[in-house]
C-alpha cells in the first residue's frame, strides 16, 4: 500500500503545478483567457433551470447542503454553481481571481435577485478570510493542487468539503488534436484527475462519498470563434499568433472545409464529499 508521502509525490508528478508563486503567476496568465470568454458570452438576462441534474442540486436535494449554510465556492468562475448555492443558501461566498468572470456572476446574480453573495476577486494562494464556513465548495478548479492545499481547505470547513473534477478519459477531440500536432504538454494549471484526491484523502483517514456521470456533447465552433479564441489560449503555454494563426487556418482547412469545426467534447465527471471529523 501506498503511504501519504508517496501519494503526494505522485500527483506532484502528474501535476508538475509548482509553489505557491508559480501558481499565482500561472493564473495571472490565464486571466485573458477568461476575459474573451466572458465577453463572448451573450447579455441576455440570465435564469437557473428548474432542474438541472447539476451537482450543487444534488448536494441540495440529498441535505448536505442545508438553507442555514454559509457556503465558500473556490474558483467560482462565472457563477453557475454560485448562483445555484445561493437560490437555497443563506450565504455564499465566490472566491475568483478573473473580475471578468465576478462581473458576469454579478450580472447574473442581479437578473435573479439574489443579494446573498460576496464575490472576493483574489487567488485561492493569497486568500486569507477571517471566518470559517460550513461548506467548502470547489469545481474544475486548479487551486486545490497538493496535500497542504487540500488541508487548508479542510481547515475553512466546520462540516462538509467538495470537490468536483475529472476522471481518466475524458478530451476534447479537437483541441487535443491541435495541442498533440503543436507539441503542447501542459504544466500545472490543469485540475487534478479524481484519482489523486481519493488517494490522499483516504490515507489522511477520510471517507469520502465519489459520485460520477458523464457528460457528452457534440457541437459545431465557427471558423472565426477559432480564430478567435484559440490563439489567446495557446499563448498560455508559450505559443505567440505568429505560430498559432497560420497552424489554426491550415487546421481549419484540413477539418472544417465548411467553415464549421465539429467539436466532441467528453467529460467524465468526479464529485468526491466528505464530513470532517
Amino acid at each position: 500500500m501506498y503511504s501519504l508521502d508517496e501519494c503526494a509525490r505522485l500527483w506532484e508528478e502528474a501535476g508538475r503545478h509548482g509553489d505557491a508563486a508559480e501558481r499565482i503567476a500561472r493564473a495571472q496568465r490565464w486571466l485573458p483567457y477568461y476575459a474573451y470568454l466572458a465577453a463572448a458570452l451573450p447579455e441576455e438576462p440570465y435564469t437557473l433551470p428548474e432542474e438541472d441534474g447539476s451537482f450543487p442540486s444534488l448536494l441540495i436535494r440529498d441535505g448536505l447542503v442545508r438553507r442555514e449554510d454559509a457556503l465558500l465556492d473556490i474558483g467560482a468562475g462565472m457563477g453557475g454553481d454560485t448562483l445555484r448555492f445561493a437560490s437555497y443558501c443563506r450565504r455564499v461566498t465566490a472566491l475568483e481571481l478573473s473580475g471578468d468572470s465576478l462581473q458576469v456572476l454579478c450580472r447574473r446574480a442581479k437578473d435573479l435577485r439574489l443579494e446573498n453573495i460576496e464575490t472576493v476577486q483574489k487567488s485561492w494562494e493569497e486568500y486569507a478570510p477571517s471566518e470559517r464556513f460550513d461548506v467548502c465548495y470547489s469545481a474544475m478548479c486548479p487551486a486545490i493542487c497538493k496535500v497542504e492545499e487540500l488541508r487548508r481547505m479542510e481547515s475553512l470547513s466546520t462540516r462538509l468539503c467538495c470537490l468536483v473534477t475529472v476522471t481518466r478519459g475524458s478530451y476534447d477531440k479537437h483541441r487535443k488534436a491541435m495541442m498533440t500536432e503543436l507539441g503542447v504538454k501542459p504544466q500545472g494549471g490543469m485540475v487534478t484527475e479524481a484519482i489523486h484526491y481519493y488517494n490522499v484523502l483516504y490515507l489522511m483517514g477520510r471517507q469520502p462519498e465519489v459520485r460520477c456521470h458523464t457528460v457528452h456533447r457534440e457541437y459545431p465552433i465557427s471558423r472565426e470563434r477559432v480564430l478567435a479564441q484559440y490563439p489567446i489560449y495557446f499563448k498560455l503555454f508559450g505559443i505567440e499568433q505568429e505560430r498559432s494563426i497560420p497552424f489554426l487556418e491550415d487546421y481549419l482547412d484540413r477539418n472544417a472545409p465548411e467553415g464549421l469545426l465539429h467539436e466532441e467534447s467528453h467529460v467524465n465527471f468526479a464529485m468526491l464529499t466528505w464530513t470532517k471529523n
